[in-house]
C-alpha cells in the first residue's frame, strides 16, 4: 500500500457537542454528539450520545464539551479525533476569510451554501487534516478581545469565574507534573491562546492529551470548593480545560518540538438551528392544517386568534395549526401551546422562518402591517406535504368552526377569498385613481374581482405552479404595491380565485370606512357584506384601529367575547391600557391621558366615583396576577 492509499484509509472523526437539535454538515467525517445526555430531559434521535459505556457524562454542567470528549477517548476509535461546537465549526475551505477580534469568522446559518463556503465535506476535511499532528483554533490575543495583557487577567475578566480557581489548578498543575511550571507560566502570562476547545488530533496525541488533562481535573474537582457557585462557576473545569489544551501544547512544542501543528479559522454560526419543515403526511390524513404568522410582540393577539379557532373546533374533526415565526420566545410557546391542552384533537406546531427570510429585504406601505405578512408566500415551501391549507391573519377572531372553510372545494382555484369591499370602494370613487392603479400597475382585467387576503384556501399545488418561493418574494421587495402580498396576490392569482360568503372575513369599521369607502363598492357587494356583518363567521380588524387598543372599536364584543377566556387576557388589558409595569414605588396611571379609553372611562367612570375606585383596583389586582 502506497503512502496516499494509506492517508486516504485514515479515518478522521470531528464530534459536534450540541445539547439540542441543530442543522449539522452532512458528511461522515462530521458526527453530531448530545453531550449531558444522561441529565438531558430528551435523548436527541439521530446522533452519538455521551453516555454510553465509558462515561462521565453526569459531570457535563461542570465539564462543558469535555464529556463529548472523555466519551470519545474511551469509546470511540479513530485516526484523528476532533471536536467541535454546534454553532462553532473549523473553516477548512483553504481560503481567507475576515475574523472578529475574538478570532471568529461570523456567518448565519450552516445551509449548503456555507458548507461549500467553508469546505465541510469529507474532502477538504481530509486536504486539511491528513499530514498534521495538531490543529487549533486561531491563536488569539487577549488584548484585542478586550484590553487584557495576560491570559490571567482574561480568566479574571469573566465576574462568573475567580481566579483562586485557576490558581488552585495551577499548583496541582505544577505538584503533579514540575515540568510544565515553566509553559504554564509562559501561557498564563502571556496574551495569545487558541480558545473554545477546539482541535484535531492524531489518536496518539489525543490519547497522550486525554491521559494528561482528566487526572488534574479529577483532583481539581475533588478539593475545589463549589457549594455556592453560580451556574457559570460551575463550568470552571471546562474553562481551566482552555488554558490547559494551550499549555500541553507549549510544553511539547518546547521539549521536543516535532508535532506539526496549525490553526484553521474558527466560523461561528448565528443561527445554527435546523430549517424547519413540517412533517410528513400520510396520503388518508384528514387534518386540516391551518396556518398563521406572528412575531413576539403580537402573541397576545396570536392567542386570542388560536382560541377563537380552539372554541369553535369539533372533536369529530383533526386540526393542525402553524405559527410561522423568528423570535418567539419558548416561554410564549409553552403559554400557547397551554391552550391545546383541553382540545386533544388540536396540535400546536412552531415553524422558525429565519432562515427562509434570511437576505430578503421588504417593507410594507402600511405602518400597522408588519413584515410577517409575507410569511404566506413562505407556506408552500414550508409545509411541501401539503396541497391545500388555510391560511390566517392573527388579527381576526374565528366564530366558525373552520374545518367548514377549509372543505371548500378548490381544486380548479388557486386560492379562496373573500372580496375585498375597501379596495372595491375606492375602484368606485369618481377620480378614478384606484382603478386606473388596479389596470396600469396591477394589470387586472377584472379590477372588482380583488380579494381580501387574510383568510385564505389556498391551493398550495397551484400556487407552487404559478411561482417558486423565491419568485413571490422577489414580486413582493418590489416597494410600489399599495397592499404589499395582497396586491401581488390578486395580480398573479387572477382568474383562478374561489369567491367565498362574505362571511368568512367581515372587516370591521375602521375609521368610519363603511361610510367613507365601502359604500361605492357596487351595491350587491356591499349588501352582502352588510348581511355578513349579522352572522360573521370571521370578524378580522384590518386596519389600525383594533379591539386591543380601542375596546369600544367596530364588532369588539365578538373579539371580547375570546379575550376573556385567553391565557393572556391580562396582558391584553396592559396593553390596552398602556401599563407597563405595576412594580414601581407608586402607581402608573391605569389609563393614560392620551389612551383612547380615557374619554369612555372618565364618562363611565367619573373622577372620585365610588365606582371607578372599584375598576381601578380591580384592574391592578388583574395585572398584578398576570
Amino acid at each position: 500500500m502506497n503512502n496516499k492509499d494509506r492517508q486516504n484509509r485514515q479515518r478522521i472523526k470531528i464530534y459536534v457537542a450540541t445539547q439540542t437539535r441543530v442543522a449539522v454538515p452532512q458528511c461522515d467525517a462530521i458526527s453530531p454528539l448530545q453531550v449531558g445526555t444522561a441529565q438531558a430531559q430528551e435523548r436527541l434521535p439521530h446522533m452519538l450520545h455521551d453516555d454510553s459505556g465509558d462515561s462521565i457524562s453526569s459531570l457535563n454542567a461542570m465539564y462543558c464539551e469535555l464529556t463529548g470528549q472523555y466519551w470519545a477517548w474511551k469509546n470511540a476509535d479513530a485516526d484523528y479525533y476532533g471536536f467541535c461546537h454546534y454553532r462553532r465549526y473549523f473553516d477548512f475551505s483553504g481560503i481567507s476569510h475576515q475574523a472578529n477580534d475574538y478570532g471568529e469568522i461570523m456567518d448565519d446559518f450552516i445551509d449548503e451554501a456555507s458548507v461549500r463556503r467553508y469546505g465541510l465535506d469529507d474532502e477538504s476535511i481530509r486536504r486539511q487534516v491528513i499530514g498534521w499532528d495538531v490543529i487549533t483554533s486561531p491563536v488569539n490575543d487577549v488584548e484585542a478581545m478586550g484590553g487584557y495583557h495576560s491570559l490571567i487577567q482574561h480568566y479574571a475578566g469573566n465576574d462568573h469565574l475567580r481566579v483562586s480557581d485557576l490558581r488552585l489548578m495551577y499548583e496541582i498543575l505544577c505538584t503533579n507534573y514540575p515540568d510544565y511550571q515553566e509553559d504554564a507560566d509562559s501561557v498564563l502570562q502571556g496574551d495569545k491562546g487558541s480558545f473554545c476547545n477546539m482541535f484535531i488530533m492524531k489518536k496518539e496525541i489525543f490519547r497522550q492529551y486525554c491521559e494528561w488533562l482528566f487526572p488534574l481535573l479529577q483532583k481539581f474537582t475533588t478539593i475545589w470548593d463549589a457549594s455556592t457557585a453560580d451556574v457559570e462557576r460551575m463550568r470552571t473545569p471546562g474553562h481551566l480545560s482552555e488554558r490547559l489544551l494551550n499549555i500541553f501544547l507549549r510544553h511539547h512544542q518546547r521539549t521536543s518540538g516535532k508535532w506539526k501543528i496549525k490553526q484553521l479559522g474558527c466560523v461561528h454560526f448565528r443561527y445554527p438551528d435546523v430549517q424547519e419543515t413540517a412533517g410528513p403526511v400520510s396520503a388518508t390524513d384528514k387534518t386540516v392544517p391551518v396556518v398563521l404568522a406572528a412575531n413576539n410582540a403580537y402573541v397576545p393577539m396570536l392567542a386570542t386568534t388560536l382560541t377563537s379557532i380552539l372554541r369553535n373546533s369539533s372533536a369529530n374533526r383533526r386540526y393542525r395549526i402553524f405559527v410561522l415565526e423568528q423570535d418567539i420566545t419558548k416561554g410564549n410557546k409553552e403559554v400557547l401551546a397551554g391552550i391545546f391542552t383541553e382540545y386533544p384533537w388540536c396540535s400546536l406546531h412552531f415553524l422558525n422562518v429565519r432562515q427562509r427570510m434570511a437576505g430578503r429585504t421588504l417593507t410594507t406601505n402600511n405602518g400597522f402591517i408588519s413584515n410577517e405578512t409575507y410569511y404566506r408566500f413562505l407556506i408552500q415551501e414550508a409545509l411541501p406535504q401539503y396541497s391545500k391549507v388555510v391560511y390566517l391573519d392573527s388579527d381576526l377572531v374565528v366564530n366558525r368552526n373552520i374545518a367548514e372553510l377549509y372543505d371548500t372545494d378548490i381544486r380548479h382555484y388557486a386560492v379562496a377569498a373573500v372580496k375585498d369591499l375597501d379596495f372595491l370602494g375606492n375602484l368606485g370613487y369618481s377620480d378614478g385613481k384606484r382603478l386606473q392603479y388596479a389596470l396600469k400597475v396591477l394589470h387586472l382585467k377584472h379590477p372588482y374581482s380583488y380579494f381580501q387576503a387574510g383568510v385564505l384556501v389556498m391551493n398550495l399545488k397551484a400556487l407552487r405552479t404559478i411561482h417558486t418561493t423565491n419568485e413571490w418574494m422577489r414580486l413582493a421587495a418590489n416597494p410600489h404595491y399599495i397592499y404589499n402580498d395582497q396586491d401581488i396576490l390578486n395580480m398573479e392569482c387572477q382568474g383562478k380565485v374561489k369567491f367565498l360568503d362574505a362571511r368568512w372575513n367581515v372587516l370591521h369599521d375602521c375609521n368610519d370606512r363603511v361610510k367613507a369607502v365601502f359604500r361605492y363598492a357596487p351595491a350587491q357587494a356591499f349588501k352582502e357584506y352588510a348581511q355578513a356583518r349579522e352572522e360573521p363567521y370571521i370578524v378580522h380588524y384590518a386596519g389600525f384601529d383594533k379591539p386591543w387598543l380601542d375596546p369600544w372599536c367596530d364588532l369588539s364584543s365578538w373579539y371580547w367575547l375570546y379575550v376573556q377566556h385567553s391565557p393572556l387576557f391580562h396582558q391584553i388589558l396592559a396593553i390596552m391600557t398602556k401599563t407597563e409595569s405595576l412594580s414601581t414605588g407608586h402607581h402608573k396611571r391605569l389609563i393614560t391621558e392620551d389612551s383612547p379609553l380615557r374619554q369612555y372611562a372618565d364618562k363611565i367612570l367619573p373622577t372620585g366615583s365610588k365606582r371607578r375606585s372599584h375598576v381601578k383596583s380591580l384592574l391592578r389586582v388583574m395585572l398584578n396576577k398576570a
